[in-house]
């Protein structure tokens, strides 16, 4: 496989594993704090967006730096929320979109393991 798509794929997996038996999303939050600072968090950020993108739009914020804003916000919001212990259950999110893509990543996470499972077998 080509290496510049190599890192497509590993993005892909990340929401087929959240199909596969024992997926355990408390094991990745703690896996992320205990990995990243909001310091770190921050930085990788800005180093995602390239400077060539971001210099085309003169006016205004571009979509990738909204973005890019609006995740790291979320990110401090979630930490802050823990330390303060704050209760997520109040936290609504739209589900249906969600719950829409979830049912298809879970279609295409099946296939990939039905394929797998027949190449092991040969």
């Amino acid at each position: 496989m080509k290496s510049n798509y190599a890192h497509l794929i590993l993005l892909d997996l990340v929401i087929y594993e959240t199909h596969r038996s024992g997926y355990n999303p408390v094991k990745n939050v703690q896996d992320f704090w205990d990995k990243y600072s909001l310091s770190a968090i921050h930085e990788h950020i800005l180093a995602l967006q390239s400077q060539e993108h971001n210099v085309k739009k003169k006016y205004g914020i571009d979509r990738l730096s909204t973005f890019s804003i609006d995740l790291l916000r979320t990110l401090i919001a979630y930490f802050m929320m823990h330390v303060d212990k704050a209760d997520l259950g109040k936290v609504e999110i739209a589900m249906a979109v969600n719950m829409e893509e979830l049912k298809m990543t879970k279609k295409i996470s099946d296939f990939f393991q039905s394929v797998h499972s027949s190449n092991s077998k040969s």
